[in-house]
């Protein structure tokens, strides 16, 4: 019988964790320095104007269309680094470097880990919606 984890062993974790990093640098390290910025700013109109979008019905498909582009954005990324490598299994892996880059980036700024299950969704179907010429690329070889 076979070991199902030992394919763990010959993905690229390499370009999985840079294109992961690469992309919580590009797209979620930014958009959360500058909400931080304009909640410091509580009086200003900007500030109210960002408070009162996040909180409506629009906050829910905002805050969730974030981690689909991070996810899609760390395909791109990886397509760039290494696209010969790229498989279901890989992609599985880079939903696993995503998440690990996010969660570092949120003990950094927040001082907890912590990650929700909304931001989880966005970011397997960023990945998985980007990544799907590449879902059945097993059956090649």
């Amino acid at each position: 019988m076979r070991n199902p984890l030992s394919r763990l062993k010959y993905l690229p974790w390499r370009s999985l964790f840079l294109a992961g990093g690469l992309s919580v640098l590009l797209l979620a390290v930014p958009i959360d320095v500058l909400l931080s910025l304009v909640v410091q700013l509580r009086d200003s109109a900007t500030a109210q104007l960002v408070m009162t979008l996040l909180t409506s019905p629009l906050g829910i498909i905002i805050t969730f269309a974030i981690p689909v582009g991070l996810g899609a954005l760390a395909v791109l990324l990886l397509e760039r680094l290494d696209r010969s490598s790229i498989s279901t299994g890989s992609l599985w892996g880079l939903v696993l470097c995503l998440l690990i880059a996010r969660l570092l980036e949120t003990a950094l700024f927040y001082g907890a880990i912590q990650i929700s299950e909304l931001e989880l969704v966005g970011i397997v179907l960023g990945v998985f919606w980007k990544g799907r010429p590449y879902w059945r690329s097993f059956k090649r070889w």
